[in-house]
């Protein structure tokens, strides 16, 4: 979590604190605040230390000096002294169907103020007694209470990866280490991160430690010593650096880098050709010889291996794939040619001009960009209407005329309808260049009736791309309950795309999904759903589910040019 993060949960958590007691407007004015410190793309301690703090919309002279103290101490005062008054766990407040008000009479009422609280007063059968709850609710927490707990202790990558190249980079640059990599499930590019886990190699092993254990933004040192240390920075991430011996590192590098079952896996192939494999190096059985262990290439090759990419090592059957020779040839980011799912302020949660999309975009080197504005009824989302259309396309068409080399494309995302029908008429949708479909309401439909509102959209002869499939919003609500059998076929029947979307509150479709869907000769495309210019970012996200998911280039529609893009539109 950066600075930034921080700043922004602080600022949400002291909203949600303040409305348990019931306090009005100020809640909406730090949520403002936090919303607007959370799409910066300028660092937050840069400006503070340019006392630009005031002049981020809606940050006044109060909140701005409440963001100075939480950058020059790593906490708030007021946001404490309201946590000793209200002492419930702001992890209550994630739950889903659990809003302040709920919280506030499960606390009072029930003396819950905690997950663990609240798991026993569910299992007591307690919950359901309350005045406003009842039955369905109680389950609707329960299953709300289950995604939280499954996400604790762990942190999206999109937080983790900018604290973590700090980090290596600091390493890297201090001339006391040779070599530095990440290892564990951040190589993977696993979507949610336990710790940090770093590999290095380096000649005066004191010294070296010395300096890992006095980072900038160091909270405290959990463990020093000579091959391994523990520390945990201010924003909470816990990083634990490990020096193995240079002729080790490749070995040491595959072990820790996991996964566990990927590493069972290849054991078993080592001891199958008379090898003995651990994180030192490989060893031939007989003559305990070491064989390999400097470079994790090598590693591999001995095994009878191609090397394995590490997004790819989850025990899905890459060890045979490379025995075969014929791992896939996982997407780059320089194959991506543009963006498919972005929102400009004519959404009414939007916060992009066109003019600044049209910029960022050209400044990713990108050949297009589609600007997918919501409709009218996408859940609270105000929108586009089939009479704005028309206006949409006008401005778009205006802003291209100002750029060459790239150009936007007029899209819209339009709401998927409890009976699968869209939000706009089809007189509008046959006007616009990509149309995604998304659902946005009504998430707790029966398996097959969920399943034939994805179809019938899916079936629809306007719409390009589905949007999230799955639904899921992390540590908040569960994918639908869905037949992917049923929805993978009729994709691949009508040519229908189905989204990787990279917001990190969404990461879906998720990696095994995506790599069914490749299975199934379904195509994909990667969208940012960016609303904010900092959410443009999140392709990088999106390329690592689509690697993860096996993607090569040819799998995901963003790597066309623009008029392949437009003929496959158009087909």
């Amino acid at each position: 979590m950066s600075n930034r993060k921080q700043v922004v949960e602080i600022l949400n958590q002291v909203a949600d604190l303040l409305e348990i007691k019931d306090v009005e407007y100020k809640p909406r004015a730090y949520r403002r605040a936090a919303r607007e410190i959370d799409s910066l793309t300028e660092d937050l301690t840069d400006i503070h230390e340019e006392d630009g703090l005031e002049d981020i919309p809606s940050v006044g002279e109060n909140i701005a000096k409440k963001v100075s103290e939480i950058l020059e101490t790593g906490k708030l005062e007021y946001h404490e002294e309201l946590k000793d008054e209200i002492p419930v766990d702001p992890d209550l407040l994630k739950v889903r169907n659990l809003g302040p008000k709920k919280v506030k009479k499960i606390w009072e009422e029930l003396d819950v103020t905690s997950l663990s609280g609240l798991e026993e007063a569910l299992k007591a059968g307690k919950v359901r007694e309350l005045k406003g709850f009842g039955p369905k609710s109680e389950e609707n927490i329960r299953k709300g209470l289950q995604i939280v707990q499954e996400s604790q202790g762990k942190s999206h990558l999109s937080e983790v990866l900018p604290e973590a190249r700090r980090i290596k980079k600091e390493l890297a640059d201090s001339s006391l280490f040779d070599k530095v990599a990440f290892a564990g499930s951040l190589r993977r590019r696993k979507y949610e991160v336990g710790d940090v886990d770093i590999l290095a190699t380096a000649d005066d092993r004191d010294k070296a430690m010395d300096y890992f254990t006095s980072l900038d933004g160091l909270q405290e040192v959990l463990s020093k010593g000579e091959t391994k240390s523990s520390l945990r920075i201010q924003t909470g991430l816990r990083v634990d650096l490990r020096i193995v011996e240079g002729d080790s590192f490749g070995s040491a590098l595959q072990y820790f880098t996991g996964s566990q079952e990927h590493n069972v896996r290849l054991r078993q192939l080592a001891i199958s050709k008379g090898y003995k494999l651990n994180e030192y190096g490989l060893y031939n059985e007989n003559t305990e010889e070491k064989v390999a262990g400097e470079r994790e290439e090598d590693m591999y090759q001995k095994l009878g291996l191609t090397w394995i990419p590490p997004e790819l090592r989850e025990d899905r059957g890459e060890i045979k794939v490379a025995g075969e020779g014929k791992l896939p040839r996982l997407i780059k980011g320089e194959d991506i040619k543009g963006d498919l799912h972005c929102h400009s302020d004519r959404s009414s949660d939007g916060h992009i001009p066109l003019e600044v999309l049209v910029r960022e975009a050209d400044k990713r080197g990108y050949n297009y960009l589609a600007v997918t504005d919501h409709a009218e009824t996408a859940g609270i989302v105000g929108g586009l209407t089939n009479d704005e259309v028309s206006e949409h396309l006008g401005e778009i068409e205006s802003a291209n005329s100002q750029v060459e080399g790239l150009e936007l494309l007029a899209g819209v995302e339009a709401n998927i309808q409890p009976d699968g029908t869209l939000d706009l008429s089809d007189r509008a949708l046959e006007k616009l260049d990509v149309v995604i479909g998304g659902v946005h309401s009504h998430f707790d439909q029966p398996r097959n009736e969920m399943t034939e509102r994805t179809v019938r959209a899916i079936e629809n002869p306007h719409v390009n791309i589905i949007a999230h499939p799955t639904g899921r919003k992390l540590g908040e609500r569960g994918s639908f309950n869905l037949d992917w059998e049923k929805i993978f076929d009729r994709a691949r029947e009508t040519g229908t795309a189905l989204e990787i979307n990279a917001s990190p509150s969404r990461t879906d479709l998720e990696d095994k999904l995506v790599k069914r869907a490749l299975e199934k000769d379904v195509k994909l495309t990667i969208g940012t759903d960016s609303h904010r210019v900092n959410h443009l970012d999140f392709m990088e996200l999106g390329l690592n589910l689509a690697r993860r998911g096996w993607c090569q280039r040819t799998d995901v529609l963003n790597t066309l040019s623009l008029s392949e893009l437009k003929g496959w539109l158009a087909g």
